[in-house]
């Protein structure tokens, strides 16, 4: 059925002049906008929600997605190698905590690959320094033997006993060497039992001075001991004594003739002190911080007129015999006046506790 719909007209008046007509249709106003207006405004909404998502790609997504390739890049260029490679942390999303846990990644990536680094060189050096302590004893054995086997030189027996002591003395130096290499290794793998114990310094301090006492005398060393000996220390005696006798031959080793040792103990706040002095030539400064290293010798400063034949580990071992008690170890020098070493172990109250 067709429905008519029911129209209304007015004139418009302008200046007392009909200018046009206003027609009003009678209905519901809702259908004429969906009808008439409706499309329009659908058309003008959809252009609307493309705009504002071009615009928001445009402003959100093309910066994540520019950060997100740089991020990716970053990483390309640590995978390569480059350690200083880092990501932009600009931001507080979640892009940007990406990026911080990245660095963070990088930094420890960075601090182990230095370590291997240093390692690897330690490692270089240490080889280096094994195959140079190594060839010297064997190279002089190899020269006086060849000279002792040569038909076409002849020595009498006073020379040829003097050879054949050269190459026990070296032979016994590379014996002395590979020994230190093999303590040294397991001490530092932290292999080696310890055997804790409330041990007294006196009967330490005595075998020290009874087993140098006879080089020493030879020399006109003047070798002694003070301070309360009946101290006690938690500690291994063997390992103890070790450390002490390593100290001693090394300050006999750099003491000239009419020279002093003196072994001297201690209880103090920090624990107990033992100490090594000499008025020996001293160690200049700048040796200081090397004098614990393996193969370390300060020749310039310690071996004017002395006997430089160790094996350069002793005072390695000290060091680590110390570390292994839960002590430390020091050194001060000044230089033609005295040469201390001290050893701090902690005390029997504190070791047990």
């Amino acid at each position: 059925m067709l429905r008519v719909r029911r129209m209304a007209a007015a004139p418009v008046v302008v200046h007392g002049q009909t200018v046009g007509t206003v027609l009003v249709q009678a209905g519901r106003p809702s259908e004429f906008v969906a009808r008439e207006i409706g499309p329009v405004m659908l058309l003008i909404a959809l252009a609307l929600v493309t705009g504002v998502g071009a615009l928001a790609s445009v402003l959100v997504f093309r910066p994540a997605n520019r950060r997100l390739q740089e991020l990716a890049a970053t990483a390309t260029r640590l995978g390569a190698g480059d350690t200083s490679a880092r990501a932009s942390e600009t931001g507080g999303d979640e892009i940007a905590g990406v990026a911080r846990a990245f660095n963070r990644m990088a930094d420890d990536l960075t601090q182990r690959a230095e370590a291997l680094q240093v390692s690897d060189r330690v490692r270089r050096q240490l080889l280096a320094d094994v195959s140079h302590e190594l060839m010297t004893p064997l190279t002089a054995i190899r020269g006086y033997l060849e000279t002792l086997e040569m038909p076409s030189i002849a020595l009498n027996d006073s020379t040829r006993t003097r050879y054949l002591g050269v190459v026990r003395e070296e032979s016994l130096r590379l014996e002395r060497i590979v020994g230190d290499l093999l303590d040294l290794a397991r001490l530092e793998a932290g292999g080696g039992e310890f055997r804790l114990e409330d041990v007294p310094i006196g009967p330490i301090f005595a075998r020290v001075l009874e087993r140098h006492g006879h080089a020493a005398g030879e020399r006109a060393v003047t070798l002694e001991s003070r301070g309360d000996q009946t101290i006690l220390v938690r500690a291994d005696p063997m390992r103890l004594e070790q450390a002490l006798q390593n100290l001693a031959a090394n300050a006999l080793r750099h003491v000239p003739s009419g020279g002093r040792i003196l072994l001297d103990v201690e209880r103090r706040k920090d624990g107990v002190a033992l100490s090594v002095q000499d008025n020996g030539t001293g160690i200049l400064p700048e040796h200081l911080p090397h004098i614990f290293d393996r193969f370390y010798k300060a020749e310039a400063s310690r071996s004017e007129g002395s006997d430089t034949a160790g094996s350069g580990l002793g005072l390695s071992i000290v060091k680590t015999i110390v570390e292994r008690h839960g002590g430390r170890i020091g050194v001060r020098s000044l230089p033609g006046v005295e040469t201390v070493f001290e050893i701090v172990l902690p005390d029997e109250d504190a070791a047990t506790d």
